[in-house]
């Protein structure tokens, strides 16, 4: 059934391998890029132009201040999430792969160039720039941890949680367009978070969710049968919570 080539694109982390090993199992990949994180300095500088001083102080607060707490009260919901939806954590097969700097830089295009990939899956990489979506003909294709164009961005379960919007804690595949997660949506899922979970394992939930409708909807593109939803407006840009967020907000 797979006459088209598949390209698998993301960054090198957890949930990258989880997917990559999920998909492995029904589809085969013609070659797997993995970009290099991006350096925390980096990612400060660029949040505190976007967001301010104040915001990005609360944020790393959350982060250094509450979030290991979280991943040890949930270490057991995690295990079991991961047995449950059977999410592997090992490498990626090294005859496939493909270290880049990032998914924008001139390496990673001449690989797709070469490679002429009919679909590429992406997860957990940086924005793609139109030089690389434009650069080929394949349909880049998103699993995003969230429903869009509600919850865009980051941890799009916990902002659904936060605003009391609980029928709207899922996971959306979409098509990539210039924009951020303002793709054409292919398929959306929903579930209810247990009393277990918490914010770090919001995440796990939804991508194992997520992976049986990513493969389906990669199966239908590859049969000619992919169905997209269009949506006229853009929603909300959600990114990590500011201690004082967490806190106060309505989700414990």
């Amino acid at each position: 059934m797979q006459p088209k080539k598949i390209v698998f694109l993301a960054s090198d982390c957890e949930s990258s391998r989880w997917v990559y090993h999920a998909l492995k199992k029904d589809f085969s990949f013609e070659a797997v890029i993995i970009e290099q994180p991006v350096s925390k300095t980096t990612l400060f500088k660029g949040r505190l132009k976007k967001a301010g001083l104040f915001k990005v102080t609360g944020q790393a607060m959350f982060s250094v201040l509450v979030v290991p707490f979280l991943k040890i009260k949930a270490r057991k919901r995690k295990t079991a999430l991961i047995n449950q939806f059977q999410l592997q954590d090992h490498d990626f097969d090294t005859s496939q792969l493909n270290r880049v700097q990032s998914v924008n830089d001139d390496r990673c295009l001449n690989l797709l160039q070469q490679l002429q990939p009919d679909v590429v899956i992406v997860n957990g990489t940086r924005i793609i720039s139109k030089k690389i979506l434009q650069s080929i003909k394949a349909v880049f294709i998103n699993m995003h941890v969230g429903i869009t164009p509600m919850y865009r961005g980051s941890h799009g379960g916990y902002w659904a949680l936060y605003h009391q919007d609980a029928t709207n804690f899922g996971t959306t595949i979409h098509v990539i367009d210039a924009g951020v997660d303002t793709g054409a949506v292919i398929k959306q899922v929903f579930t209810k978070p247990a009393k277990e979970d918490n914010f770090t394992t919001y995440p796990v939930l939804q991508t194992g969710i997520g992976i049986a409708a990513l493969k389906e909807s990669i199966a239908a593109l590859l049969s000619g049968n992919m169905q997209t939803t269009a949506h006229a407006e853009k929603g909300n840009m959600f990114y990590q919570p500011t201690i004082w967020q967490y806190l106060t907000g309505p989700v414990p």
